[in-house]
This record gives structure tokens, sequence and C-alpha cells, in this order.
């Protein structure tokens, strides 16, 4: 009989492994932690009970109507809100210069806002960045990604983006003023391609360097220009390396106003950070709830007193097409249609732009315009009264039947559904029906010498009291 070695049992040691090795092959075979998250995240009965179907309501005319939940408590939002947003001011700040923060650590990754905060709050500044942009014609926009402890910005042109390493290290003034955009199209893919950053939803934020960046970036501002910061934060810490309150205290002396939108609660640094700079602090209850939120900031704050008015010189480029192609100044690409500058003849994609050669700003008469809406907004509609009668709730621009809610204006009396309601006081910023009502009404005031004219009568100038010429032109019958 062979001997066996003593603790062994007759086997090899050296043919199994160690306990060390068995639980090492086990932690190296296990599921990653975020991998599982994701997966187990998806199940139903993971998610909270949404009862969709009772937001649905049938019409008169047998059609599905969705109603009531977060759709309507989001108009109601935006009314409540036109109401109190239509205190005239004296002063507004319609050249704005704005700085997006966004936050993309792990806390973005929570499903409380559907798909994940991180989407819903993409999403939705894609939207806001469009609205921004085409509500304020003569604004500028910056984005800030908050990844882990480090803030990057997204650069929204090629210049810029060949720069950016240095611009988020320490931005000088030019290389700062190259990451503000005008073009909405250029700022949200930036952010598109920024989603898909390797490190996005990882880490904790770090405030402290993102309100560092910001600063940095709104310090080249001219002194008419307003200077904002809004937060989108969605973590319950940061991890700074110096002190938030002499930052804080730094972006107050620079005359920064900072707005700030927290997804998870409210917390005293951004309360105390809103506070100490003039603006204001929000939760959102729901994705509705949030894109009113953001909607607010689309509107010209008041005039501060920090800001000096001046005189500013503008231009109004004309678009050339040419039959060889040229580089254009903002993006050093090949183009055979430009707007040419009218100061010194640099050549721009698009309007409104700021001229990279003379820095002159170039705009066109309807930027102008629509810069102004926001200094005479229309009026609030006024809520259709309960007691009105089926044959007045029709509305005058869908001429869609409404069961119930509505709204009317104050001045025609025309009677509007929710959507066009939001798109007279968000997008025509005027009712259709008051300025139909203004022209007819200055038609029939219209002198009877003018209404002579345009019949091809000449108006009486003799004092004798001849009867007038009538002018006929050469191709007239007699």
């Amino acid at each position: 009989m062979a001997h066996r070695p003593a603790g062994t049992g007759g086997r090899d040691a050296t043919a199994y492994p160690s306990v060390e090795e068995v639980l090492q092959e086990l932690e190296g075979n296990g599921t990653d932690a975020a991998a599982e998250e994701d997966l187990y995240g998806q199940y139903a009965w993971e998610c909270e009970a949404e009862r969709s179907w009772d937001q649905l309501i049938e019409s008169s005319e047998g059609f599905v109507l969705l109603h009531g939940g977060a759709a309507e408590e989001g108009v109601k939002t935006r009314r409540v809100d036109r109401r109190q947003q239509h205190e005239p001011q004296i002063k507004k700040g319609i050249i704005r210069s704005l700085v997006l923060l966004i936050d993309m650590s792990e806390a973005m990754r929570e499903k409380d806002f559907r798909p994940d905060r991180l989407r819903c709050v993409c999403q939705l500044a894609e939207e806001f960045i469009g609205t921004f942009l085409l509500q304020n014609p003569l604004a500028q926009l910056a984005q800030v990604a908050l990844i882990g402890p480090s803030a990057e910005p997204l650069a929204a042109r090629g210049e810029a983006a060949r720069d950016s390493a240095a611009v988020s290290a320490r931005p000088s003034g030019s290389a700062s003023m190259q990451l503000f955009s005008s073009s909405a199209s250029e700022s949200i893919a930036a952010l598109r391609e920024k989603r898909k950053h390797p490190g996005v939803g990882t880490g904790v934020p770090s405030l402290n360097n993102g309100l560092h960046l910001a600063k940095d970036l709104l310090a080249g501002v001219p002194p008419y220009c307003t200077r904002e910061v809004l937060v989108l934060f969605g973590s319950l810490r940061t991890c700074d390396v110096g002190c938030i309150e002499e930052t804080i205290a730094a972006v107050k002396k620079s005359n920064i106003c900072c707005n700030v939108i927290c997804l998870a609660a409210e917390l005293h640094v951004l309360k105390n950070l809103c506070q100490a700079t003039g603006g204001r602090h929000d939760v959102p209850l729901h994705r509705e709830h949030l894109r009113a939120l953001l909607m607010q900031h689309t509107l010209p704050p008041a005039w501060s007193a920090s800001m000096q008015p001046c005189l500013i010189r503008m231009g109004f480029p004309s678009l050339k097409s040419t039959s060889t192609a040229a580089l254009c100044s903002c993006h050093q690409h090949l183009t055979f249609s430009s707007y040419v500058c009218p100061q010194c003849g640099a050549k721009l994609c698009t309007t409104p732009n700021r001229c990279r050669c003379c820095f002159l700003h170039l705009v066109s008469p309807a930027d102008i315009s629509r810069s102004f809406h926001s200094l005479c907004p229309p009026l609030p509609f006024d809520p259709v009264p309960a007691d009105a009668p089926e044959a007045k709730r029709l509305c005058a621009c869908c001429t869609t039947q409404l069961d119930r809610g509505g709204a009317q204006c104050p001045d025609c009396g025309e009677i509007f559904c929710h959507d066009c309601d939001i798109y007279s006081h968000e997008q025509l910023r005027q009712c259709a029906f008051c300025v139909m009502r203004d022209i007819t009404t200055l038609e029939e005031e219209e002198p009877s010498d003018s209404a002579a004219v345009l019949s091809g009568a000449k108006p009486d100038n003799n004092a004798g009291g001849a009867a007038p010429s009538v002018s006929r032109s050469p191709h007239q019958g007699t």
C-alpha cells in the first residue's frame, strides 16, 4: 500500500487551488455592480406603478385625449408663471451670457425621472437650448459637464474643440469666448457628443470646480451683458478640494447670478449659493415640472445695477453665394454660401453671430424684433368660466371643441385651447386676433386722402373748390 502524506487524504495538494484562489476566481466571474443595477432596474416590479390610463378622457366627438396628471399640471404651471412674470420691468437684460452646468455623475443614473435622470435632463436641456436661443437672439450660451471631480467644457466649435483641454485647465479671454455659441444646433450637437463620453454616469461631482470654470468663462463678458449660471444638479453631495464658501464669495464679487435646479432635494450649499448671488433654487416634482422650471429661465432677467448701459455697434450681414469655395472664419470650413461682415468682410456660416475678426455683433432685423418681444409680453389669458355655454367652447385657432378647460383673451374675448394658448404666448408672443382687430381698425380709420390716392384720384389741393382731377395711366381707357 502506498504511503499517503499526512493531511492530504491521499490527494496531491498542488493539483487543487487554495481558498484565496477560489475566492479571486469567484470575484472575477461575478457581475459588475453597475451592470447588475442596470439589469435588475429594468424589471417592472422594481418601478413605481403608473396609472397612465387615468389621464385619458373621451371628447364629445369620440376622440381619446390626454388629460390630467403631469400634463395638465404643466399647463397650469405655465399659466400661473405667465401671470406672475407679467409684471412690467423698466429695464431688462436682453443681451445675455449664460453658462449651463449639467451634473453627469453617478447620481444621475437614478430612475425617479424616466428613463433616468441623465437622459431626462439632457433631453430637456436640448429643448431649453433651442428655446433659449430662439427667444434671445442676442444671447450666447456655454455648457460645462460635471463628470466626477472634474468640470469639462463642451466645445461647440471646431477651433474650441482643439483647445478644449487648455481651456478646461485655465481659460483665457479669447479661448473662453470661443466656448460661447449662439447656434442651437452646435450646442445641442456638443451635448449629445458629451453623453457618449465613457466617464459619464460615474463619480461624485465637484460644484467648486464647476463654479470656478463658469466664473472664468464669464470673466471676458462685456459689462452690458448679463452673467448667469444655471446649474442642473442631481447629487446629494459635492466633492471639493477647496473651500466652497470662498468660491461662492468670489462668484458674488464677479456679479454672477446663479440659479439651481436640484433633482434630488434642496441642499443647503446650493440654497446658500442662490441666496448670495440673487438667484432662485427649485426642486422639480416630475418631468413636466422640470420642463416648466427650465422654460422660466428663457425669459430675460431684470436689469442689474452692476451692468453698464451703452450703445452697441451691430452689423446686418448679407448672404452671398460664390462659385468657388471659401473658408469661413467661425469653423474654418469650405463653403459656397456665407454671410459677409459689413465691417471687415469676413465670412461666417450663420447669424446671429459675432465676427471672429472685428468682434462685431452680426444680426438680422428679425433677430432684433424677437429680442424685444420680452419687453412687451402679451397679457395672460383668463380661464374660461365653468358656466360658459357649450357653443362658445370652441378654439378660435384650431376649431377644437373644448369639453373642459381653455383660456380666453381678456382683450378680444376669443377662446383658445391649451396648445394654442401656449403657442400664442411662447412662440407668437401676441394674440393673433388682437393683431387682426388692430389692422382692421387702422384700415377703417385711414384718412380719406389716402383712400383717394389708392383709388387713383388726387386730393383737392386748391382753395377754390374745383373738382378734383383724376389721373389715368397711358394704357387706361377713357
